[in-house]
């Protein structure tokens, strides 16, 4: 699956705004393909399904939106649906498999969910749709062309568009601002070597330097994806990511960010109770002052905000060297597909459409989501956490830096990646285990050796 010259410049192309084959069957036409698709929504009860893994201030967002839809429209009942992400994945092709698949549903990039769910022939097409409510005039390419795949569910960021997303996503580094005072800490760190620097001086003052709740798995991976970025070269890890021949995880770059995670671990720049803890509970236990650092993601910026009042700010991942470009884990959050199943892909696509107009920017901005399009979100309050995620992520696209996720390489990389991490914070695998075993699935899966 080689990346192409449009993704390519489709990224770049988000900077412009504010800027991954899986077994199956063989894809079948939706339903009512050739139906002629319109805006005009019926007049009779209708109810419509949403299953999204979106949490935190995103999912309330979502919650929100669906409200406010069926204020306009009291015939219509939109009904979201919230599934931990650990078992989303898992679930999500049974799922839309079944009689009763739900009709509009969140669905990962590349070969995470959407590729998989496009080859089994279960996402309907979205072009017709874009065409009649002008989606290709709100969002540049770069956003849509991260939902399009090849009718075989083989080809990502080129062919049929399966998806829009609400938003952006960023990974970095959550600081609780009265403990870099008390320990003379400040912020943007010049390079890694700053920030590792102050990971060492928290550490011996009895403090936590790194919250993390990891019980899921996932969630120390974008600890372990945001080192990558740094040691990396960018376009090696795109080309890993899209599954581009030749490309590989056993490099350089690698092997010094997956050393660096088990020396963070070892050095108990962790917190120890990591893998037994959730990771709802390890951002609870952050705004409760436990830990001076947490790396994650915008996702949480809504509860960190809400309930830490400006004690709370945002730094993207230092660069190797200082000065270099600003490169971080991140892409488009995942987009909204509709069912093949569906018996209302009309009203489907007015609410996805709904959720995505400018009059509902400040509930997706507020609700965590970074903007992707030129609309006026607002401006984000000064001190805040999302004031520093807004600048990283405007910095971060300025400089072309977002490494997307490493789990979009093949349908089974979150499977066998996420415990790889969590085995390496716990000391029971070693870099170079780790780097093979995820090498072999991305080989076996991609066909490449």
């Amino acid at each position: 699956m080689p990346l192409t010259t449009r993704t390519i410049a489709g990224l770049a192309l988000i900077a412009a705004t504010v800027t991954a084959c899986a077994p199956g069957a063989a894809p079948t036409e939706a339903p009512d393909a050739g139906k002629a698709v319109s805006s005009a929504l019926p007049t009779e009860p209708v109810t419509l399904t949403l299953s999204h893994f979106e949490e935190g201030g995103q999912g309330k967002a979502i919650e929100q939106l669906a409200a406010k839809y069926q204020q306009l429209h009291p015939n219509i009942t939109i009904k979201p649906t919230y599934t931990a992400f650990a078992d989303y994945g898992k679930n999500i092709k049974l799922q839309m498999s079944s009689e009763s698949a739900p009709d509009i549903a969140q669905a990962g990039q590349a070969q995470t969910m959407q590729g998989p769910l496009v080859q089994a022939g279960l996402l309907r097409p979205l072009d017709e749709y874009a065409k009649l409510y002008g989606w290709s005039e709100r969002f540049k390419p770069g956003l849509l062309d991260q939902a399009r795949f090849s009718k075989d569910g083989k080809t990502f960021g080129t062919g049929e568009l399966y998806g829009i997303a609400l938003g952006g996503n960023l990974v970095g580094i959550y600081y609780n601002r009265d403990k870099l005072a008390k320990l003379g800490i400040t912020t943007p760190f010049k390079d890694l070597a700053a920030f590792q620097d102050a990971l060492a001086k928290a550490k011996a003052a009895g403090e936590t330097p790194i919250q993390l709740g990891n019980l899921e798995a996932w969630p120390g991976n974008h600890v372990l994806s945001d080192l990558i970025a740094q040691y990396e070269p960018l376009e090696n890890g795109l080309n890993w990511v899209y599954g581009r021949k030749g490309a590989t995880f056993d490099s350089p770059g690698v092997q010094q960010a997956t050393k660096t995670l088990a020396e963070w671990a070892k050095s108990g720049y962790i917190d120890s109770s990591a893998n037994g803890t959730s990771d709802s509970d390890g951002v609870g236990k952050f705004i409760k002052g436990k830990g001076v650092f947490m790396v994650s993601g915008s996702w949480n910026r809504s509860r960190i905000d809400e309930n830490m009042d400006g004690k709370a700010g945002f730094t993207a991942m230092p660069p190797v060297k200082a000065g270099d470009p600003v490169r971080a884990t991140g892409a488009t959050t995942s987009p909204f597909s509709i069912s093949a199943k569906t018996k209302y892909p009309d009203v489907a696509a007015n609410f996805i459409d709904f959720m995505t107009r400018p009059e509902n920017a400040a509930t997706l901005f507020q609700g965590g989501y970074l903007p992707v399009a030129e609309r006026d979100a607002g401006k984000p309050k000064a001190g805040s956490a999302q004031e520093g995620l807004v600048e990283a992520w405007q910095q971060v696209l300025a400089d072309d830096g977002l490494a997307l996720y490493l789990d979009w390489a093949t349908p089974s990389m979150g499977d066998t990646l996420f415990p790889a991490v969590q085995q390496l914070i716990a000391g029971k695998t070693t870099p170079d285990k780790l780097i093979s075993t995820v090498q072999e699935n991305w080989a076996d899966e991609r066909g490449n050796g």
